[in-house]
């Protein structure tokens, strides 16, 4: 039996693999997030390790998204021994040295936030990029999960980098980057559901690190309304303007090679306002004289 504040725990093998399998995770994934390998991962779930440090522990129990205490052995009641004060003073000396190390993992680390760029608007059916921005203050290397959940309904179309996982039933995509002293990237597309017309949908994500185990909210823009308006189109005034397209050019940069075309959205630009066309399924310069 392990004690909730011990520097090492036992785990429950069985308990942590059925967890994974019922969240479709991959030992690969798990093994990424805690920052062990994946015969680590193996040996866990096959009880052939004794017991292991509580931050690994700890840091397992955020990859599968439980609470730490469902992953260990069942309490059962024993007998109590008796600690002598050397060994009291050797458990409370690893813990103290535990802790310090997770806050000088954190400060050294330093702040790690996520913002998502996200087209105000969008025609029911068609497809949109998306761009999540992380950005680590520090100079020491961080690795996160970044946690993205798509509107129901919503179909996902590829992403650059690809994901580490899903999406899965509930909409779910996660995927694993290293941020060293700067920002990482973050490329989607995904294709909006066929009406109706009008409707709000709303994304949610969150990107975790170690250190911050329960994580923070992906910042920026989280809401796409399905209007005939050209997904460049930030104001819907049906004209894409000059600094509206640097900015739609960049999303574009995000996911290229996922099949948006820059064409396209030069061609709206340079002709001043655009229609949606009914028969081609898309947007095409404005008509001269059309009301």
């Amino acid at each position: 039996m392990s004690r909730p504040d011990a520097p090492t725990l036992r785990l429950d093998g069985g308990r942590v693999r059925s967890i994974r399998e019922a969240k479709g995770l991959t030992q690969l994934y798990v093994a990424e997030v805690v920052g062990v390998s994946v015969d680590t991962v193996s040996r866990w779930e096959n009880n052939r390790t004794a017991s292991v440090r509580r931050e690994n522990a700890e840091a397992l129990a955020r990859a599968l998204e439980v609470e730490l205490e469902e992953i260990l052995p069942a309490t059962r009641p024993g007998p109590h021994r008796k600690r002598g004060r050397l060994a009291w003073m050797v458990g409370a000396v690893a813990s103290a040295l535990v802790l310090a190390a997770g806050w000088w993992l954190w400060v050294g680390s330093g702040e790690v936030e996520a913002r998502r760029l996200l087209p105000p608007y969008c025609p029911p059916g068609t497809r949109i990029p998306v761009v999540i921005e992380v950005e680590a203050a520090g100079t020491r290397p961080v690795r996160v999960v970044v946690r993205e959940e798509l509107p129901r309904g919503w179909a996902f179309e590829g992403a650059v980098p690809p994901p580490a996982q899903g999406p899965g039933d509930d909409g779910v995509v996660r995927w694993i980057l290293t941020v060293s002293g700067g920002t990482a990237r973050i490329g989607y597309v995904v294709r909006a559901p066929e009406g109706p017309e009008g409707s709000t949908h709303r994304f949610r994500g969150r990107v975790v690190t170690r250190a911050r185990g329960d994580g923070q909210p992906i910042r920026g823009e989280v809401r796409t309304d399905l209007e005939y308006v050209h997904w460049a189109d930030q104001d819907a005034d049906f004209e894409i303007s000059d600094a509206e397209v640097l900015g739609a050019l960049e999303r574009l940069d995000a996911v290229a090679g996922l099949g948006l075309s820059a064409g396209d959205l030069r061609a709206l630009w340079g002709a001043g306002e655009y229609e949606w066309d009914e028969e081609k399924g898309g947007f095409v310069p404005a008509t001269p004289g059309r009301p």
